[in-house]
Order: C-alpha cells, then structure tokens, then sequence
C-alpha cells in the first residue's frame, strides 16, 4: 500500500504523469479501509493540481466523493450528478444550507444527535467547530457549555458563535455577565466555569483540548501533579458532569482515555484519523542551541514559504529576533494602520511588535496585550501580513489559516516540547477549503517520544499522588468519599 501511495505522489510532479494511473491508485487506496487515509491524501492533492485533471473531471469527482470529502464536492465542481447533490443534500448541516460535512463530521455529529457522549481524538484540521455550531443549529440543545484552554479562545468562539446563533442563544463569556436566557451558550475557560454558581440543568458541554485533563509526564518519568489548570479543569470537568444530560470531548493525537467509565459515564471514543488538508514535512536536523545554524536555515526556508506562515518559537524575544532577520533578508513589506501608529506612541516604535508590523510580519506571544494578539491574528487570517510569528499561544487552539509552518524551536520556553505537542504545532499547516497541501519546515529533527498519548482522566484514575485539593474540590460526594477515603 505505501510502495502505491508514494509512486503516485512522487508522478504527481514528474514530467510523464498520468492523470488516469493516478486516479487509479486513489480508488485502489480508498477501496480498502487501512489504507484509505493515503488515498484521501492522494485526492486532494489531486485537488490542488487540478490542471492536471482537465481530462479526467467526473473520475476525480467520484474519487472525491468516496473519499467523504464532501464540502470539496461541494466546493470544488460545478457539474454535479443527481447523486452527488443527494449526497450533498443527506450530508448538510443545521445551521447552514450552504455549509456540508465531511463524512467523519457527519458520524460524530449522528452519534451526538443521538445523544451519545463521545470522546474524539482527530486533527486539527478535520473542522470539530463545525460539530458544536451544527449541534446549536439543531435548537434542541438549550443550554451548553464549552471549556476552551483559554480567554482568547474564548474570544474568538464567542464571537463567532454571536454571528451565527445570536439571535437565538445568549452567548456568556465573562463572569460578570448574568444569565437572563433559558437558551444560553457557556463560552469559558475552566477557571470561569468553577466561578460561576449558576452552571445548572446543562443539556450539553463540550471540553476542547480535552488531553489537558491528565497530569504531564516530565522526561525524568515523574509526574507534575502541581500544575493548577490541569486541577482547576479536572474541577470543571467533575461540576460538569454532575449537571449535564451530555458530554462531548475533542483534542487531537490521543490514543485513548481512562477514568471516564470508572466515573461511571459511559461514551464513545473515536480516534479518527480523517485529514481534510496534505502535509509535506522537512527537516533540517540543525542542533537546538544553534542560534547561526537556524539563521542560515531559515534563509534556506523563506523563499519556500509562498503565502500565509507561522513560525513557532520557544520564546518572544526569539520571535522578534527571527522577524528582524526576515525583513534584513528582505521578505518584509511595507503595512501601514491606524493601530501601529496607536502602537508605537503607547508602547515604543522600535519593540518588536510594532517594528515587525510595520514591516507586514506578526507577532503573536503570552505577554502581548489580548487585544494586540487578535488584532495580529486577524490580520494574519485576512492575508494582510504574510508571516505570524508565535510562541506557545499558538498551541492553545487560536485558529489560523496558514499554509505553512516553520518549528524554530523544539521547546516551549526553556522546557522541550514532545512528539505530541510537536504533532500539534504541525496541525496548523493547512486548512479546509482554502489550502489544499500544507507545508511544515523542522530546523530540528522531529521529538522521538511516543505520540500517541493515552489520557487518564484524574477524577476517575486515581492514586496516593493525586492533588487532595483537587478531589477535596470535586462535587459529586458518593464518587469523591470513594477517592478520599477508599
């Protein structure tokens, strides 16, 4: 199967190519369910060559559509069979004729119509948002709730949810807001979820990121059971479930969960490997302490990155030494804003923010004022600035669309970073419906650690370390009196 896959994806830029021996692979591929995801692989970068496919449109279509990429269907050819729009029609979300699900999207919303709790695992780009807002649009749910990692998330859902389901839900995002709604949305981050005294009588909730629940693995082998928003989730997690009729769970590369049926919630785990978008990786293998090395790399790498690019680093001031490195080699552009000049007279027109923006490159970090970062993240998303440059705000689930994505750095401040959140960081490179084929460029070589990441929920698979805060917080006495006590 993989001799097949990569003969077909290296033709596809070789000078004799066949479009039909190319299209053959594709259906051989998708005919068997192990290697369907390299035939899909396949179909859309066939997708993004579509020049080559002039002759042979209907076999493509049809490869599209048994790939169970249907918003490409949709998107993508004008001439539909009857078939198709049937299938178009079945695969339509509730809240939007014009807005069709993938064929993974559509089972997991089926099992949630149906009133499963669900745990999914799959990736970034496989367009789990799409789930919740369908989910909303059916007007069955009356009151949700959704944990987001954090405000500025937390923000942007908000946001986008106002737009769609405004009229129709209240949307609460801050803990100054009191609920006047029987129909209301929870847009919170964990911390505010445990404020709140009025989080009751939950049709639904949702935990994006959900692999934040366990406690981290150090490299030493011990564990960190000190970090206080894996508690104070684990917190909202146990309130939640005390007051809900139904749980969805999503986060990407997980290979399974524990502690949830030991609780006693029963659900359905879904580790799906469904790619929306191609990813082509390299490496460069330069060592992690190499300031020059990675310099010269990036040289190397810049003229590559066509179109929209983040590029992970460990820290800001890294980030701003990179931006300046780019507009000395020339691929800075003049922007000019309102905001900048506001910027430069607040702050200083020469700190790295305002002197990358002027020069059409981003800066996205923790210690930027939220503002500042989403002024800087939809301008990025808008195709005003070509080049995004971030530290670990990025990992925190702020959507981008960006065809590219340059890891700098294999840490996170002055701790590394492992396969899983490396795995994570790459997600971000492509995106559904506007990047067919995303690129990732690694200055070193890729975490060898495990990446399949098993998640023990604490609350349900406990042991003599467990954080007593913790369960001493929790708010279901029978199952807590069991954790304190035995």
């Amino acid at each position: 199967m993989t001799d097949i896959y990569d003969a077909a994806k290296l033709s596809l830029g070789s000078e004799g190519f066949s479009a039909f021996r190319y299209l053959a692979a594709i259906n051989f591929l998708l005919s068997n369910p192990v290697s369907t995801p390299q035939g899909r692989d396949l179909t859309i970068r066939a997708l993004d060559a579509r020049e080559k496919f002039t002759d042979h449109v209907g076999i493509l279509r049809n490869m599209v559509r048994k790939a169970g990429l249907f918003p490409y269907l949709k998107k993508e050819f004008s001439a539909l069979t009857p078939g198709d729009r049937v299938v178009l029609d079945l695969y339509r979300t509730p809240f939007s004729e014009d807005f069709v699900f993938h064929s993974m999207q559509f089972h997991i919303f089926d099992l949630l119509k149906a009133g499963r709790n669900v745990v999914l695992s799959a990736p970034t780009s496989m367009g789990k948002s799409a789930i919740v807002d369908s989910l909303l649009g059916l007007g069955r749910f009356k009151r949700v709730v959704l944990v987001v990692p954090t405000v500025a998330l937390a923000d942007e859902t908000r946001r986008r949810l106002q737009d769609r389901f405004g009229a129709e839900y209240q949307i609460i995002h801050h803990s100054s807001q009191e609920c006047r709604s029987d129909w209301v949305v929870y847009v919170l981050t964990q911390e505010r979820v445990n404020e709140r005294a009025d989080i009751q009588g939950i049709d639904l909730f949702v935990i994006d990121e959900f692999y934040k629940l366990a406690f981290r693995q150090l490299k030493n082998g011990e564990t960190d059971y000190n970090d206080e928003r894996v508690i104070e989730l684990n917190i909202a997690l146990s309130r939640l479930l005390k007051v809900s009729r139904q749980f969805y769970l999503t986060g990407p590369f997980v290979n399974s969960i524990r502690g949830l049926t030991e609780l006693g919630y029963e659900h359905t785990f879904i580790s799906a490997d469904f790619n929306t978008v191609a990813v082509d990786v390299q490496t460069f293998g330069v060592d992690a302490n190499d300031d020059d090395g990675k310099l010269a790399a990036l040289a190397k790498i810049a003229p590559h990155c066509k179109g929209a690019t983040i590029i992970y680093c460990k820290s800001s001031g890294v980030a701003g030494r990179v931006a300046r490195e780019l507009i000395r080699l020339g691929y800075g552009q003049a922007f000019k804003s309102a905001h900048i000049d506001w910027v430069a007279e607040e702050f200083d027109p020469e700190w790295d923010y305002t002197y990358a923006l002027k020069h059409g490159i981003g800066l996205h970090f923790g210690g930027l004022p939220r503002a500042l970062q989403q002024y800087t993240a939809d301008r990025f998303n808008a195709g005003d600035i070509r080049f995004l440059l971030c530290t670990s705000t990025i990992i925190e689930g702020v959507n981008t669309v960006a065809k590219n994505v340059v890891i700098y750095d294999n840490r996170d401040g002055t701790r590394g970073i492992d396969k899983f959140t490396h795995g994570n960081i790459k997600g971000r490179a492509g995106r559904m419906g506007v990047h067919f084929v995303g690129k990732v460029f690694c200055l070193e070589d890729v975490p060898e650690d495990n990446l399949n990441q098993e998640v023990d929920v604490p609350l349900g698979v406990q042991d003599s370390d467990t954080p007593l805060n913790m369960l001493a917080s929790c708010v279901n006495p029978p199952r807590c009196s069991r954790m304190l006590f035995g």
